[in-house]
């Protein structure tokens, strides 16, 4: 039973991405190769912004937890 769910989710991701590829290839298509570069490039850099944010976040916290174990106990 849960191969088979497996094996359905695998062919739903699978349709998916092919879905996302082929709106993806026909919006780029509408645009000169360098300009479909372009935007490519720039979702790209927006998205490695977004995880500098989130590994920057995660270090916040990893200093928080750090802290957090060296207190002496409340007992």
């Amino acid at each position: 039973m849960a191969e088979e769910a497996r094996e359905q989710e695998t062919r739903f991701s699978d349709q998916m991405w092919d879905w996302r590829n082929t709106v993806t290839d026909r919006f780029l298509g509408l645009f000169p190769r360098r300009t479909a570069e372009h935007l490519v490039n720039a979702q790209k850099e927006g998205l490695l912004a977004i995880r500098s944010l989130l590994d920057r976040g995660i270090e916040v916290l990893e200093g928080d937890l750090r802290r957090v174990s060296e207190r002496p106990s409340r007992q």
